[in-house]
């Protein structure tokens, strides 16, 4: 699209496959609602930040979904919860940090629920702008 001089063509279809990903945000929020510890659920679920990138060109289009979670001072560790480890102190001690398990998975579920979805949409967006083009 760019090489035929439609730049907006091609924003258009970035915003366009963004919305078709949106509900890939959502069902990890909500994933990550159903696994983590009650004392912790609130605080998780109200930080989750998802970032997007995507790539489009020629006959592929790709979205990335990023999950990270801002804390007080640092990231939360997204990763080690998806693996299944919540590190926490005890009672707001921060001395002592203890590792609870958790149920392995929450990005991998959320993203998995919703990726049919989202890929159906995803095509409908790029042949809605590939008929678009060849118009």
């Amino acid at each position: 699209m760019r090489a035929e001089g439609r730049k907006d063509l091609s924003r258009e279809m970035g915003k366009a496959l963004e919305r078709a990903a949106e509900p890939v945000k959502k069902a990890i929020t909500a994933e990550a609602d159903k696994v983590m510890p009650s004392g912790y659920r609130e605080l998780l679920t109200g930080s989750l930040r998802h970032r997007m990138s995507r790539r489009n060109g020629g006959q592929q289009a790709q979205v990335i979904v990023r999950t990270y979670a801002d804390g007080k001072k640092e990231r939360r560790d997204v990763i080690s919860l998806e693996k299944g480890q919540l590190r926490h102190p005890l009672f707001g001690r921060k001395k002592v940090w203890y590792v609870t398990s958790i149920t392995p998975g929450f990005h991998a579920r959320g993203v998995e629920s919703a990726a049919d979805n989202a890929q159906d949409a995803m095509i409908q967006v790029v042949d809605k702008f590939a008929a678009r083009l060849i118009s």
